[in-house]
């Protein structure tokens, strides 16, 4: 993190007399290789000297440094923890969480490094540098939560400009048809041929086309015999009438 200081500082201890252990001769190797940057041997000095002393804040808090340089996101988390967990002292104890914090920022896990940060100014409210790292990694969420919100936004207006470029397809589509039957009916009625209509039934559309005979009008034999018998008696007097008038024409008639 450019903007971010850290704190990864070693726990150096004082070596006097020739009668110290071989625990502490091995943190002091440790710090020598971490300060040399030489990790793998740091990490194989701070590791065997906790193997003599596993709760010292020393050598578990410098482990985790060693983890943090090589990138060990998990194993660092784990030391610093530990160190936090372990350690009485309010500035030892601070410095554990405020690494720890740095760590979960890095791995950009925003929410657990506020947590650790908030919990080491609570340990030791004087430390500027965890209040500065606090306050950065605030604006980071603040930014996270800018971007995702836009980008909610982003993908509601890409579904509803989806929902309504279908809505217009599917208008131009009815359209469209709408168009083509036009066009049908009109290539139709330009050719002479009737147009069909949509309601009417098959037996309907068969009586009511032109040139064809209706459906003749059913009688009894009955009424039949009475219509012959009427047309019989018309034709009778049809002539009369026409006798009639015949000899009506013969006595007009001058003899000259």
């Amino acid at each position: 993190m450019h903007d971010m200081k850290s704190l990864l500082s070693i726990a150096l201890i004082l070596i006097t007399g020739t009668t110290m252990a071989q625990g502490k001769l091995d943190l002091y190797d440790g710090n020598k290789a971490y300060m040399d940057g030489d990790m793998d041997q740091a990490q194989q000095l701070y590791q065997r000297s906790l193997s003599d002393a596993p709760n010292q804040f020393e050598g578990t808090f410098n482990l985790g440094n060693t983890y943090y340089r090589k990138q060990d996101v998990e194993n660092a988390i784990a030391q610093y923890q530990q160190a936090a967990e372990t350690e009485i002292d309010p500035v030892k104890k601070a410095k554990a969480l405020h690494n720890l914090g740095n760590t979960y920022l890095q791995s950009q896990k925003i929410d657990e490094a506020i947590d650790a940060y908030k919990s080491a100014l609570r340990t030791n409210p004087v430390d500027d540098e965890t209040r500065y790292n606090l306050a950065f990694a605030q604006r980071m969420k603040q930014q996270q939560e800018k971007q995702e919100q836009e980008q909610e936004q982003g993908q509601d207006q890409n579904q509803d400009n989806q929902e309504q470029q279908e809505q217009q397809d599917k208008k131009d589509q009815q359209k469209d048809e709408e168009k083509k039957d036009g066009q049908d009916e009109q290539e139709k009625e330009d050719k002479g041929e009737e147009p069909k209509e949509k309601d009417a039934s098959d037996e309907e559309k068969k009586e009511g086309q032109e040139g064809e005979p209706k459906r003749p009008i059913e009688i009894s034999p009955r009424e039949a015999e009475q219509l012959l018998e009427a047309a019989r008696n018309e034709d009778e007097k049809t002539l009369m009438q026409m006798r009639k008038q015949k000899g009506s024409d013969k006595k007009i008639e001058k003899d000259w």
